[in-house]
């Protein structure tokens, strides 16, 4: 599954998170892209037939602290 979103250069990354259930509780994962220029990336090892749910969000790091944006809309998508 390849998860794509437009570039910010105002942040300093990216979260993905996906699930394979719609309220985020069931297996669920987090990938962190710490750079802003990526836009985006293949997640594998994903259940074949089985369908996720996936979101991303973007970040800015403040000192020590990664201050988070809001989750974009969530899209469904059925692994072949």
């Amino acid at each position: 599954m390849t998860v794509s979103w437009k570039r910010d250069k105002k942040v300093t990354g990216y979260q993905i998170t996906y699930a394979q259930n719609k309220k985020f509780k069931k297996g669920k994962k987090t990938i962190t892209i710490s750079k802003n220029k990526t836009i985006k990336r293949t997640v594998k090892k994903l259940k074949a037939r089985k369908t996720y749910y996936v979101k991303v969000r973007a970040y800015k790091k403040v000192g020590k602290t990664k201050i988070y944006g809001a989750y974009s809309g969530t899209k469904k998508v059925k692994v072949k």
